[in-house]
């Protein structure tokens, strides 16, 4: 069972503790409310809007009081801070950096566009950083089945190695290759 345990502007606001953390991240509007809503099996359970940028703080979700699921704002319209060459605000930064809790970083794509500019400096930043992450190709219901296989062997091509997962919360696709690589990585 997924509960929502709380909401914060800052590391500051999230639960103390020891259990392992689980984020999702990604541009603003690509769909982390619903994918989330979609693990959980319930519609309303993390917010999401059509407008872009609706989540603007760290949301923390409780998975069977075995680990917290975190939904990051969407990178891409806040004004954020440049380090290193990469863009995102500083709630995001904060939460990513030195943080020993995090287990695994989805970063949520669009399946139209593939990984825009902003998604690259997101992968690439995690790459320095060296935190653990998988990208969920979202919306894929959206796709025909060839562009489905062509933009899945871009992204293995781009990313040898990185667990791929292709997913649609309204077909109810790639829900079990994401809890399978949750499970694999606490």
């Amino acid at each position: 069972m997924i509960t929502f345990v709380k909401s914060g502007t800052t590391t500051e606001h999230l639960p103390k503790g020891n259990k392992p953390q689980i984020a999702f991240i990604g541009r603003s509007n690509v769909g982390k409310s619903s994918l989330i809503n979609h693990l959980a099996g319930q519609k309303q359970l993390a917010h999401s809007s059509s407008t872009p940028g609706r989540t603007r703080t760290i949301n923390v979700f409780d998975v069977d009081k075995r680990y917290f699921l975190i939904d990051l704002p969407g990178y891409g319209y806040a004004k954020g801070r440049k380090t290193a060459g990469y863009f995102f605000d500083d709630m995001i930064g904060g939460y990513l950096e030195n943080n020993p809790l995090l287990k695994l970083v989805f970063v949520i794509i669009d399946a139209r566009l593939g990984p825009t500019e902003l998604d690259q400096q997101m992968l690439s930043f995690l790459q320095a950083e060296k935190i653990p992450f998988a990208i969920i190709a979202n919306k894929v219901d959206k796709l025909t089945h060839s562009e489905k296989l062509k933009l899945r062997k871009e992204l293995e091509a781009s990313y040898a190695g990185l667990n791929v997962v292709m997913h649609s919360s309204t077909k109810t696709l790639g829900k079990g290759d994401v809890l399978d690589l949750i499970d694999k990585h606490l």
